[in-house]
C-alpha cells in the first residue's frame, strides 16, 4: 500500500483534505476515487522526510456533483 496525504481540488478550491492508502503507486493523469468522489490525479509531489506523497486531484464535474 502506498500512503498519501491528498487534497480533492474543484478548480482552484480545495474541497477535502487527508490521509489515504492505495493499492498502488499513482501518477498524474490516473483515475481514482477518494471518499466517494471521483477525480483525476493532478500531481503526486513527494514530502521530504516522508514515507507519504502528497497527492493533488482535480475533482470531476458532473452534473450531479456538488
Amino acid at each position: 500500500m502506498t500512503p498519501y496525504i491528498y487534497e480533492l481540488r474543484r478548480g482552484e478550491e480545495i474541497v477535502a483534505t487527508g490521509h489515504f492508502l492505495h493499492d498502488r503507486v499513482l501518477e498524474t493523469g490516473d483515475g481514482v476515487t477518494i471518499a466517494g468522489r471521483a477525480g483525476t490525479v493532478h500531481s503526486v509531489i513527494p514530502v521530504r522526510g516522508q514515507k507519504e506523497q502528497r497527492l493533488i486531484v482535480q475533482l470531476v464535474v458532473t452534473a450531479d456533483s456538488p
